[in-house]
């Protein structure tokens, strides 16, 4: 007997979140433009960390979406969609951002929590766990 077939093509929350993961990453590669705008050049007092930290995470983002549609890892996405999400929050709640801004605001907190949570269902996972296996049986034969 031979093992069931294993599906090429993620299932629609892996494509969801992967698009999700597209999205939040624009968004922090733009949010990296503004303050680079707003920073006039002054890169003192940690500055710089402003700048850096939205290319990281939208690198860091990119590479798990890339990672989750070729079946090698869902926590390689999971992980830096929770950390944009913690830090949108706690900028929140550190602006105190008003009603103005509420729809703006929800936005930048659904998509990277949205993100997280379909990166990490269960189907999710055991795709990828029954992508990595049939991948390293392949290998081995």
């Amino acid at each position: 007997m031979h093992p069931a077939p294993v599906r090429r093509r993620p299932p629609l929350p892996a494509l969801v979140a992967v698009l999700g993961a597209v999205l939040t990453a624009l968004l922090s590669a733009f949010f990296s433009v503004i303050a680079l705008a707003f920073s006039n050049g002054q890169y003192g007092d940690g500055g710089w960390l402003v700048i850096a930290t939205p290319v990281l995470l939208a690198a860091w983002l990119l590479t798990g979406a890339l990672l989750l549609l070729i079946g090698r890892s869902w926590l390689a996405l999971l992980v830096p969609a929770t950390v944009v999400f913690a830090l949108v929050v706690w900028g929140t709640v550190a602006a105190g951002l008003g009603s103005d801004t509420d729809g703006f605001v929800v936005l930048l907190w659904v998509l990277p929590a949205g993100t997280a949570v379909l990166a990490g269902l269960p189907g999710v996972r055991r795709w990828v766990t029954v992508r990595r296996g049939a991948r390293s049986s392949t290998d081995r034969g």
